[in-house]
């Protein structure tokens, strides 16, 4: 598959290429573009640090950056290390080869450089470039360097891969030794150090390029992004979205690679659904790859320890990832989907058509049970209307008790899992608000706004919010969080990592205060109440196992 190399400068005014002129940087550099800006170097610092750190800002084929070490001249004692060697994606002997060059060699670069700018080292960074498919493209060690003439107000930032020659090369970099970003004199230009910088006819052959040329369209690129992200230093931009506050990147993104490379071929190709299998696979394969991360995190090594239930799982493939990497668990949703067949047999035998109905509304309200305690459910009645009504007769009905629910093999109230269950809530639909209130540890992933008794609503932003331009899915997200910090979850909040604007995950592990089941199911009970109640829920519920499945 061609891959496409996306220049996010495209509607940038056309420049003309510097290739036959000096660099100002000195004889063994070839300048390439350079454009006049209306910012500071102090905002072209900023945005320049920001790049460093996350270069898939850069280009779509890098997934991130680990710095291995990062060092101030100017304090020459803070010199820290934040990624260790080993933290790189793994392959099982079946994944293939991961590629890099020299993971060790972690030796600082140096450039040569006319100084007529008088410029003096800043600061020393190594990092490690992790691409988004490392069994296709390289990992690599690179220098950066900032060096600085504060007088002069001049920056400049060079980047050293670590290899040999151009052979070596990844495809996400320019076909040179090295690439220096300056800024000065209100102006920010792009220079190549060619590999064997000191034999002439090679900075001859580098200035002959084209404007065409792949290496000469990535330098506009560099250029435009970091003129961009600097505007924005200078326009007050503030970062909208916070992501890793729950599991660490390194683990995340490494966990991600390998169930890519191990799942995600098949799965494209067997896709048996109506939508874009791409989109969906990439997606649960992040999701599983996050809760792979996070079950590390809180339950430890031990995959008995607790069991799962995607509640809505829809075509099933989330339970299928995480049974396939030794968890144990089942999905559940209101129809069987086509997928379902192209699972192996362990998987499919945990995946159950059945509806979900909360307990609390087939069983007596404590006040009654208190009095009655041979009361097993609350005698309600649910009416639902017949599918199989012939066009233009009188509408069936078909009748159901709360004991006739209770006893269902198609009914789920939650009250038959283990008491280790962990709840998933993969874009639920009309689970979401519930699932906070089923008194297991939970991750719900928001979608679709819907109230305790199955209809669809608008959730009012949070009194007080600062942002009174909240949108719909922003208060449902808000109005989730807000029932399960009610229910006395500790609630941490995760933006994910996946192809979708959807993407908060609200999580409940343990309570923030010790609370006997009585008092939770009186919590419950209010909750709801207060809510509005979830009259209709049951014949909602009902009436989706008759209706086609949804693309969830």
């Amino acid at each position: 598959m061609a891959r496409k190399n996306h220049n996010r400068g495209a509607n940038q005014p056309e420049l003309s290429t510097l290739l036959s002129t000096e660099s100002i940087l000195g004889p063994s550099w070839v300048p390439v573009y350079k454009k006049d800006v209306d910012f500071s170097a102090e905002h072209f610092e900023a945005a320049m640090s920001n790049l460093i750190r996350e270069p898939n800002i850069n280009s779509t084929v890098i997934m991130r950056a680990d710095i291995l070490s990062d060092s101030s001249v100017n304090e020459p004692d803070k010199k820290i290390n934040i990624s260790k060697l080993e933290d790189i994606p793994r392959a099982s002997d079946s994944d293939g080869e991961v590629l890099h060059r020299d993971l060790q060699d972690v030796k600082l670069r140096t450039i040569p450089l006319e100084n007529g700018l008088s410029l003096k080292p800043r600061i020393d960074i190594v990092r490690r470039i992790i691409p988004r498919n490392p069994y296709k493209d390289h990992i690599i060690i690179q220098t950066c360097l900032v060096l600085a003439n504060d007088e002069s107000k001049t920056i400049l930032v060079v980047y050293v891969p670590h290899i040999k020659n151009v052979d070596e090369t990844p495809f996400y970099l320019p076909k040179v030794y090295g690439i220096g970003l300056l800024y000065h004199n209100s102006s920010v230009s792009i220079h190549y150090l060619p590999f064997d910088y000191e034999n002439v006819d090679t900075i001859k052959m580098l200035k002959q390029l084209d404007p065409s040329d792949r290496d000469v369209r990535i330098a506009l690129r560099l250029l435009n992004t970091s003129c961009k992200h600097s505007q924005g230093a200078k326009d007050g931009y503030e970062k909208r979205v916070n992501h890793d506050l729950v599991v660490p990147k390194i683990a995340f993104q490494n966990r991600y690679i390998s169930l890519k490379k191990k799942y995600a071929a098949d799965l494209v190709s067997r896709w048996q659904e109506s939508t874009n299998p791409t989109k969906h696979v990439f997606e649960d394969l992040a999701i599983a790859a996050f809760l792979i991360e996070f079950w590390l995190k809180h339950y430890g090594e031990d995959k008995t320890k607790f069991q799962f239930r995607d509640l809505g799982c829809g075509n099933g493939l989330l339970v299928y990832i995480l049974i396939m990497e030794g968890y144990t668990g089942k999905g559940i949703d209101a129809r069987k989907r086509k997928s379902w067949k192209i699972y192996p047999e362990k998987v499919q035998e945990n995946l159950l058509e059945q509806i979900i109905i909360p307990n609390v509304l087939l069983r007596p309200h404590p006040a009654y049970a208190e009095i009655a305690p041979g009361m097993i459910d609350n005698g309600r009645l649910f009416q639902v209307p017949d599918p199989a009504t012939p066009k233009n007769s009188v509408p069936l009905v078909s009748y159901y008790t709360a004991g006739n629910l209770l006893a269902s093999s198609l009914v789920s109230t939650t009250e038959e899992f283990p008491p280790n269950t962990f709840i998933i809530g993969n874009h639920s639909d009309e689970l979401t608000c519930w699932i906070p209130l089923f008194n297991f540890p939970f991750m719900v992933i928001p979608c679709c706004s819907h109230a305790l008794n199955g209809a669809k609503v608008r959730f009012n932003p949070r009194k007080g919010s600062k942002n009174n331009a909240t949108s719909t899915y922003g208060s449902l997200v808000d109005h989730v969080q807000d029932l399960a910090t009610l229910m006395k979850w500790k609630v941490e909040k995760e933006m994910l990592r996946i192809p979708s604007t959807r993407n908060a995950a609200i999580i409940g592990v343990t309570k923030t205060e010790p609370e006997d089941l009585e008092m939770t199911n009186k919590r419950i009970y209010d909750l709801v109440a207060m809510e509005g109640g979830a009259e209709g829920w049951v014949e909602n519920s009902m009436a989706l196992m008759k209706k086609p499945p949804r693309g969830h």
